[in-house]
This record gives structure tokens, C-alpha cells and sequence, in this order.
């Protein structure tokens, strides 16, 4: 027999094996799972940067599959080990060697999603990424005041205070607190208006101390149109010189979070007590808003020196004094009132 009469043979031969060992590989992708009766949902943490040996073992020390063998004989096949997502995955029923594949090529990871509130301070911040189980409190308050990392991100101050814009935030595990905080400050360079630090200049202000106004303005009011109101109120005092009186810099300084002012808070020595100090604090009370930040760079021209509360989130303004102290007695009549 010549040699290419012997060919079909052993083509024949191949193409059994090939389908013999396809079958079996299909058996394993499509049974090699965990009984259904014992199984409870599982989490497992895929780090960024795993190999291919260092998934297998994941998922078969995080009992998603028992003998990840044909999980791995999948990925060599399909070369697609450099297509699997790192990530937090759940699997709520056992999965088949190829329904944990399909997962991480197309990368179902579990989405975090964090909003940050305008006028959420940062303190706030920490306590949400805490609750979603991303960072704890203490370790996000620490890098937000790394004094190497606020040299790289180009944050002035003490703290990353101002500089976490408000807007909702996906995260996918792992994540450190450093990507979390560098997220949200490259946010702000993105959305804050790429002349804000020029019109700052020229009204004889820092960037940061216009975040430090915006700040205020979003604590004081969350009224759109008093934002340039309250804005206008800042710059005169400034101007004439004039303790702010601000109340919520009072409450960031004494680190009290329920909105109450107390006498003895107003008679505290602080940096943020400007009742005591002239000048504006020395930096943001909270994370401003876009609309807050705008009206920090364009107050409106009113002459107003004076504001206080109606009581029901809006403001009466006031140019002299006796104008406000006639404001102030005649709201608190009115929750005098109220209450009896």
C-alpha cells in the first residue's frame, strides 16, 4: 500500500479522536458543576493582572467549580485568556465550566454604584463607600488627605475636601481608595468650566477659594436662584471686611453632622468658625455642585449683607442690620408660633 492510500486512515482516525475528545470536553463544560441541592450563592474576587492557573484556582478554592480543568482547557482553546475580566462575580446557582467562561469573557462583574450628592462633604463620601462595602471610612479619609497624594492630584489644602464632584460613580472590585478618590477629582477637572480658574483670578481669587465659596453657597441654600444671592452676600462681607457668620462652616469645624449650631459651638476657636475669623475658611466645607460653583464666580449685584432662614429651605435677604434683626424676630414668632 502506498503512503497516500494510508492517508485517509489516519485522517479518519483524527477526526474520530477530535470529536471524541469534543465531546468530552462538552460533557465536562456542560456538567462539571457543584450539586444544586448544596449550593449556596457565592462571591469570588478575580484581582487584576490573575493568569490563567491563578483564576482556575479561584474559582475552585471559592467552590464555583470543583475541578476547573475544562474552565481552563476552554480559555486554551478560544485563546482567550487575555480576554477575562478581573472583578467581583456572583453566582447564584452552580455554574458549568462554560457558564463560568462566558461570565468572565464578557465580564458580569457586580457594579457598584455610588452617588455623590452636591454638597455632601467628605466625610459623607467616606461613610457611603464604607455602607457599599468599597473602603473603609478611616482608610478613604486617609488618602483623601495624603499630603503626596494631593501634591499629585494638584489639590491645595489639607484634604481632598471640594475637589469629589457630585455625580453617580460606577465601581467594580478590587478598587483601592486611591482610583476612588482619583476618579472623582478627575471628574471635577472634567466638568468644573476650563476658564473657572481665569475668572477666579481676576475677581482677586484662588480656584480654591472659589470652591471654598461654592462650597458654603451649596450648604447654605439649595435654592437655584438664591445660589448667586448668597454668592453676592460673601463677596461683600470680603469685601467690607466682615465675619461670613456662616453657620455650616461651624458645623464642618466642630465635626457635628445633625445641621445644629450651639452657642457654645459659635464660641469655639477653630479655623472654620467664621463667627470668630474674618476671611473665608481655609477650604471647602462640602463638595460643590456645578450650579454652585457658578454662582461663586458670578454673584448677582445685590447689595444684600444679611440672610435668614423662613424656615422652610428658601431665605429672607436684608441690607442693614435692623432690616435682618426685624427678619429674624419675625420668623422666630412665627415658629414660635407653630410650635404651640
Amino acid at each position: 500500500m502506498s503512503p497516500a492510500a494510508g492517508r485517509p486512515r489516519r485522517t479518519g482516525r483524527g477526526v474520530a479522536l477530535a470529536i471524541l475528545a469534543a465531546a468530552l470536553l462538552s460533557a465536562f463544560l456542560l456538567f462539571d458543576t457543584n450539586p444544586r441541592g448544596s449550593w449556596e450563592g457565592k462571591l469570588v474576587l478575580i484581582p487584576k493582572g490573575s493568569s490563567l492557573p491563578e483564576v482556575a484556582r479561584i474559582l475552585r478554592e471559592g467552590g464555583i467549580l470543583p475541578h476547573p480543568l475544562a474552565f481552563r482547557g476552554l480559555v486554551l482553546l478560544t485563546f482567550s485568556g487575555r480576554r477575562l475580566h478581573y472583578g467581583e462575580y456572583a453566582f447564584p446557582t452552580p455554574p458549568s465550566a462554560y457558564d463560568a467562561w462566558r461570565r468572565l469573557v464578557r465580564g458580569d462583574v457586580i457594579k457598584y454604584e455610588v452617588t455623590v450628592h452636591p454638597g455632601a462633604n467628605i466625610y459623607d463620601v467616606a461613610e457611603l463607600l464604607e455602607e457599599k462595602k468599597l473602603a473603609t471610612a478611616k482608610e478613604f479619609l486617609a488618602t483623601a488627605a495624603s499630603p503626596a497624594i494631593l501634591r499629585r492630584l494638584e489639590i491645595p489644602g489639607e484634604s481632598a475636601e471640594g475637589y469629589l464632584f457630585p455625580d453617580s460613580y460606577v465601581f467594580v472590585k478590587p478598587v483601592t481608595t486611591e482610583e476612588i478618590l482619583e476618579f472623582m477629582v478627575r471628574q471635577f477637572r472634567r466638568k468644573v468650566p476650563p476658564d473657572a480658574e481665569k475668572r477666579a483670578k481676576e475677581a482677586g481669587f484662588t480656584l480654591h477659594q472659589v470652591v471654598t465659596i461654592a462650597s458654603i453657597i451649596e450648604k447654605e441654600t439649595g435654592i437655584e436662584e438664591e445660589k448667586p444671592i448668597v454668592s453676592a452676600v460673601i463677596r461683600r462681607r470680603l469685601a467690607l471686611g466682615m465675619p461670613l457668620q456662616m453657620d455650616p462652616t461651624v458645623i464642618y469645624g466642630v465635626k457635628r453632622f445633625d445641621g445644629t449650631v450651639t452657642g457654645k459651638d459659635l464660641r469655639t476657636a477653630g479655623p472654620y468658625n467664621t463667627y470668630l475669623n474674618r476671611g473665608l475658611p481655609p477650604g471647602p466645607i462640602a463638595n460643590p455642585g456645578l450650579t454652585a460653583i457658578a454662582a461663586a464666580l458670578n454673584p448677582s449685584n445685590s447689595e444684600y449683607l444679611y440672610f435668614v432662614s423662613r424656615n422652610d429651605g428658601s431665605h429672607s435677604f436684608s441690607r442693614t442690620l435692623s432690616e435682618h434683626n426685624r427678619a429674624v424676630e419675625q420668623f422666630r414668632r412665627a415658629a414660635r408660633e407653630d410650635g404651640g
